[in-house]
């Protein structure tokens, strides 16, 4: 029996950059001035800052040996977060050193010493760890798809709740003390918390605890998954989807030649050049995408056009449907016959606007036989939220955020949820990630078969695609290498 003899921890760094995507919003800068930009979302230091991470490794040992025994490779995982941190309910910015002094005094005390068997259970245990922070107070946004006095009983079970249950409760508002700092006699600024870890440190320690698990086992990551969800053994790659960054034309290029399934997920923070005061630039934008595809293609290769907006259409139309669906329907047809999906076509203040508006316009898109696809993705951040925008049918597709839902186990239990109930799971993350995150990813995708992985990390296309698509195609054949 193998156990975790000792917790590493080290500074380690994203591979793109932490964006304060509201101050863009509010003024949209040139890349170069961004670096030295003031921010408006708190905990920013400047608009745009290179992506802090944390390595974190397990060494392994057997049962009973000392120091002086043989020990396994470290298995890692990298804590990251995503590059619009601090946007639509999303985690703050992740700072390093905040991580490194959590896994010291929280996640090592824990996980040192603990036997390796199964992964579940070790991600169970670090989800359940909580830390006291002081939060500010403030008044929070009434949400209409929470209602606190309902009970399970009350909503039913559905299969999807009953896969969901164990994780749906580890909230990160916590559970607040009544200790706060009082100001001049009035209510408190802020309260002593207990809540879980941030997501990318619980996102990191479940990639270690994962690989951990298969070194012991001599298992590829994706077979861990199979045996412990009990799922059919991974036997094919998973399509995979690529995002261009701000360079549309060039980036678009490399996914064509490459075959990429679903393209281009271009970055949208200046909306009068990107888009066009009236959105007219962006529906040149897919209209080139068609021409390109068929002039570096061939026949047979039709991606998907997959545009990611950003809530930049309800800006736009003042978040007025009506519109919002007429210029659906130019964009269809300026992809026709390429499937258009269009990702976060309006960002809302809560989860339960964001739910009730994309639930409306994709019933608005149904009612029109349009082919246009809706895509969730903010607000759709743990998976209790994913649940919701299930349960209302808010989507055809979710995106999966890895980072966003923490813990690796999470994110299988989402694509999963996603399946039962009838919306395709896209299995994404972040640009801001790493080499490690990204091949844990391939392996989640091997393991569940989402409609979709996305290539990461990085904007520069090739790497990415390459990462991702060699780590799926050598644990293939490493999985169909085994004697039967």
């Amino acid at each position: 029996m193998m156990r975790i003899d000792k917790v590493l921890a080290t500074p380690a760094t994203g591979a793109y950059y932490a964006t304060d995507l509201e101050a863009l919003r509010q003024k949209p800068l040139p890349v170069e001035d961004q670096y030295r930009a003031d921010p408006v979302t708190p905990g920013f230091r400047r608009v745009r800052e290179v992506a802090e991470a944390v390595s974190v490794g397990l060494v392994l040992r057997q049962a009973g040996d000392d120091e002086s025994g043989p020990a396994l490779p470290a298995a890692w995982g990298d804590c990251v977060a995503v590059a619009y941190s601090g946007h639509a309910g999303r985690d703050p910015v992740f700072r390093a050193a905040d991580g490194l002094n959590a896994i010291r005094s929280h996640v090592s005390p824990i996980l040192t010493g603990w036997e390796v068997t199964g992964f579940r259970e070790i991600a169970a245990a670090v989800d359940g760890i909580r830390q006291e922070v002081r939060v500010p107070v403030q008044p929070q946004p009434t949400d209409p798809t929470v209602n606190p006095e309902a009970t399970d009983e009350a909503q039913g079970l559905s299969r999807r709740d009953l896969l969901t249950a164990a994780f749906r409760f580890l909230r990160p508002e916590g559970e607040e003390t009544q200790e706060g700092m009082m100001v001049n006699g009035s209510a408190p600024t802020t309260v002593l918390a207990r809540r879980p870890l941030p997501a990318a440190l619980r996102y990191g320690v479940s990639q270690a605890a994962l690989q951990a698990v298969a070194l012991a086992r001599g298992l590829t990551m994706a077979e861990v998954i199979a045996e412990e969800w009990e799922l059919p053994l991974p036997s094919r790659a998973v399509p995979i989807h690529a995002q261009s960054g701000a360079e549309r034309y060039a980036n678009a290029d490399k996914m064509i030649v490459r075959r990429v399934d679903s393209l281009p997920h271009a970055l949208v923070e200046d909306i009068p050049s990107q888009l066009g005061e009236d959105g007219e630039e962006l529906v040149r934008y897919a209209a080139w995408l068609k021409e390109r595809v068929a002039d570096l293609g061939d026949a047979n290769y039709r991606p998907a056009i997959h545009l990611d907006v950003h809530g930049a259409l309800g800006r736009i139309y003042d978040n007025s449907l009506g519109r919002i669906l007429g210029y659906l329907y130019r964009l269809q047809t300026a992809v026709e016959p390429l499937t258009l999906r269009v990702e976060s076509p309006v960002i809302m203040g809560t989860r339960g606007e964001q739910i009730e508006m994309l639930r409306t316009l994709r019933e608005y898109v149904q009612f029109r036989n349009m082919g246009v696809q809706i895509v969730a993705d903010e607000w759709a951040n743990t998976l209790h939220d994913i649940a919701l925008f299930i349960d209302a049918g808010a989507a055809d597709m979710i995106q999966i955020k890895m980072p966003d839902l923490g813990s690796v186990a999470d994110t299988v239990d989402a694509v999963l949820a996603c399946k039962e109930g009838g919306v395709d799971p896209f299995l994404g993350g972040s640009c801001a990630e790493t080499d490690i995150s990204a091949r844990v990813a391939a392996h989640v995708a091997l393991a569940t078969q989402p409609a979709m992985v996305l290539a990461r990390p990085g904007m520069g296309v090739d790497e990415g695609i390459s990462l991702v698509q060699n780590e799926m195609t050598r644990t293939l054949v490493r999985i169909n290498a085994r004697p039967d």
